[in-house]
């Protein structure tokens, strides 16, 4: 366990800045997912894992990592950074290894509703090409986070050498690098424009209809968000979201099956089917044309994330065939101890109200 204590860099207000900007922008960050670095020498000041970015100007959520053990661990195939942690009790995030892959001075890492949009649809490596023409950036296949996806970013960098200061993350986000954070926010908000992808416009939801149906169930709310009722609204959105798993953090903080309701009428007897196929009350239901309930099990960062699925699955078009993670590959991550922890964070923020 490295022992010195490490200075805080010069750009570290700069850092917290742009990281609660990113994490205030629900097209880019979903609760706890993404997370931003700043190398220092030979410390890298890393999101914490299972933090939200949007806190991290008012919360202490970057943790400095020894960055030669770091990679050190690396090396050896190891995903578990914590003891190159050298202050404070908090992990570094899952994907400490991304943000030491990318030389940049500066690294940061978003879930963005339209690079998913698009780097989950079949064959859209190709079309992203045309996207991003100009910029320097590489396709990843899709891995696990951690040590599988570090070594899948390896293979491509070694394959197509360079520097790139952009990685799609199949699957998964976007991952981006530059000298300051002012020229990532930069890059960011180019490769937003490329890639934007309007959402398909739906009818209102009737929450009425929802709040009245959900009187007769103990534990049962509607959603903070109206944007989650999106998926409800809309039959391609419905199939998206109920099709399988897009991206790590929906495995990790969604359930993986969901009962569809024609009606609010319906609601009890697929409840009553649930409780006799899986013993336990759903995280959300979908009430088809009417909106989303959500069960009070669900955490903070599930229904932030339930926010991004809705953004994501209006965003992609109805025509394409979509890619999704393989179904044991999920479960893995479900299982992963470092995912656990962030499940237990969670748990334990959805009991306050500071989010």
């Amino acid at each position: 366990m490295p022992h010195n204590i490490p200075a805080v860099p010069v750009e570290f207000a700069e850092l917290r800045a742009m990281s609660h900007r990113l994490g205030a922008d629900p097209t880019l960050v979903q609760g706890s997912g993404g997370n931003t670095s700043v190398k220092n020498g030979n410390v890298l000041w890393v999101k914490a894992s299972g933090t939200w970015l949007i806190n991290a100007e008012k919360q202490d959520i970057m943790v400095p990592v020894d960055l030669p053990f770091v990679q050190k661990i690396l090396k050896s195939g190891g995903s578990d950074f914590n003891e190159a942690t050298l202050r404070g009790t908090l992990h570094p995030s899952i994907e400490t290894s991304l943000h030491c892959q990318l030389n940049h001075h500066v690294v940061a890492h978003v879930h963005s509703v339209n690079a998913i949009a698009w780097n989950v649809q079949v064959g859209a490596r190709e079309r992203l090409g045309e996207c991003l023409s100009g910029i320097d950036w590489r396709y990843i296949p899709y891995a696990k986070p951690g040590a599988s996806l570090t070594a899948e970013v390896a293979r491509v960098l070694t394959a197509e050498p360079g520097e790139p200061s952009l990685l799609v993350l199949e699957n998964h986000g976007l991952v981006l690098g530059g000298e300051t954070c002012a020229a990532v926010e930069s890059l960011l908000a180019d490769v937003e424009s490329r890639l934007q992808i309007p959402a398909r416009t739906t009818q209102d939801p009737k929450t009425s209809q929802l709040a009245f149906a959900i009187e007769k169930f103990d534990g049962w709310r509607l959603p903070a968000s109206p944007d989650i009722h999106g998926i409800a609204l809309d039959a391609d959105a419905i199939k998206i979201a109920t099709g399988g798993v897009l991206i790590p953090d929906h495995a990790v903080f969604l359930e993986k099956k969901v009962p569809v309701c024609e009606s609010p009428e319906d609601m009890g007897s697929r409840l009553e089917q649930y409780r006799s196929m899986f013993g336990e009350e759903p995280d959300w239901m979908i009430v088809r044309k009417t909106g989303i309930v959500l069960s009070e099990k669900i955490g903070a960062a599930g229904e932030a994330q339930l926010r991004g699925l809705a953004m994501i699955s209006l965003r992609i078009p109805a025509e394409v065939a979509v890619r999704y993670i393989d179904e044991h590959a999920a479960e893995d991550l479900r299982a992963w101890d470092a995912e656990k922890y962030r499940k237990k964070l969670d748990e334990e923020l959805s009991r306050t109200t500071d989010r």
